[in-house]
């Protein structure tokens, strides 16, 4: 899977979440962080790991979850793990 397929499921994964949280998709973009930028909380963010695992058939462990503050990073998170399991 390309790097800009990754990101753009990411960012249609993102989007429907912040529809239910109100966010402006104006604030949706790759560098975007989650919290600051698009106001998501912690339940919205386990939400996108559950899904990007899921999606991806990627297991992310719990020590990356810091860095996963954008689209941006979650892809690349998603391509390592990716990687690593093939």
């Amino acid at each position: 899977m390309e790097t800009a397929e990754i990101r753009s499921t990411i960012k249609d994964l993102i989007t429907e979440i912040a529809e239910d949280m109100d966010t402006e998709a104006s604030a949706i973009t790759e560098d975007a962080h989650f919290t600051e930028d698009m106001g998501l909380d912690s339940m919205a963010l386990l939400e996108v790991l559950a899904t990007m695992e899921k999606k991806f058939s990627v297991s992310i462990p719990e020590s990356e979850f810091p860095n996963l503050t954008s689209i941006n990073k979650c892809a690349e998170t998603v391509e390592k793990y990716m990687a690593q399991s093939n």
